[in-house]
């Protein structure tokens, strides 16, 4: 059904306007095409028309859902480029703590967060400096726009390899081995907060409220130019005075921008909303 050319540049083309993600013509027939014919069969479609039809109209989230799950990409681990957070503790926190009101909680957005790693190994390096969470509240929110991942990241239940960047000391304190797996503490997932949310949908993003961080890394590789000029604008609009964004350490924003500051920490570039 979708494997002609044409219809599968319609269906591509629908994930990059839903999703912001560009997927090239042949990778889409080699990984995706034969996996989206198999859920297309599942729900019931005979013709590609009606299937177009429903996606264009929304009138089949569930199946939209399942083709977002399928297409996006969920590879990641526990303190992946750890230099960010080694820059978050010792550099940001401690300057952001200088010029908020006393008393504000510090917001953290991972976006997206995939399984839940990112939320985690923030988390796990706040605790690991005491003196910040003594000063402050912290609120951290991981937002994704694939609902398998997130069901994951609210069970906080790993495998060995997203444990693979974890120290064993870390591993003992913060996790519970069960079995071929490791589980985040109960007393560690009371602190974050997870949501099934489209960085491309900026009324969604808007309603999450504002942050002095946000970590979004190794999401623009997949987008195109338009997406990332649009979604670099809302997560500007989200953050405080004075907040942070933390892209992937390949990912740029145009030096052309007047949005934000950069700023060169050891390896890693930090952009500073102007």
């Amino acid at each position: 059904m979708i494997n002609s050319d044409e219809n599968i540049t319609k269906i591509r083309n629908f994930i990059k306007e839903k999703t912001g993600i560009d997927i090239n013509q042949d990778k889409f027939k080699k990984f995706y095409a034969k996996k989206i014919e198999q859920i297309v069969k599942e729900e019931n479609y005979n013709n590609f028309p009606d299937l177009y039809r429903d996606l264009l109209t929304n009138k089949n989230p569930e199946l939209i859902q399942k083709i977002i799950n399928t297409v996006t990409i969920n590879e990641t681990y526990f303190f992946r480029e750890e230099e960010h957070f080694r820059i978050m503790v010792k550099n940001i926190l401690p300057e952001l703590m200088k010029i908020r009101p006393p008393g504000e909680t510090i917001n953290i957005l991972s976006a997206p967060c995939s399984s839940g790693e990112e939320v985690y190994s923030i988390l796990i390096h706040l605790l690991e400096n005491p003196y910040l969470v003594k000063e402050r509240d912290f609120m951290i929110v991981g937002i994704d726009i694939n609902t398998s991942a997130l069901e994951t990241a609210k069970k906080g239940r790993y495998t060995k390899g997203s444990m693979r960047a974890v120290p064993p000391h870390l591993i003992s304190k913060y996790f519970i081995k069960e079995k071929n797996f490791y589980r985040i503490k109960n007393s560690l997932q009371e602190f974050v907060s997870f949501e099934n949310v489209n960085v491309r949908d900026k009324y969604s993003m808007k309603r999450l409220g504002k942050f002095d961080i946000i970590f979004s890394r190794n999401m623009f590789i997949y987008f195109d130019e338009h997406s990332r000029k649009e979604t670099i604008a809302t997560f500007y609009s989200m953050l405080k005075p004075e907040g942070y964004l933390i892209l992937g350490h390949t990912e740029r924003i145009p030096e052309t921008s007047e949005m934000f500051l950069k700023q060169k920490y050891k390896n890693s570039i930090i952009y500073k909303k102007r």
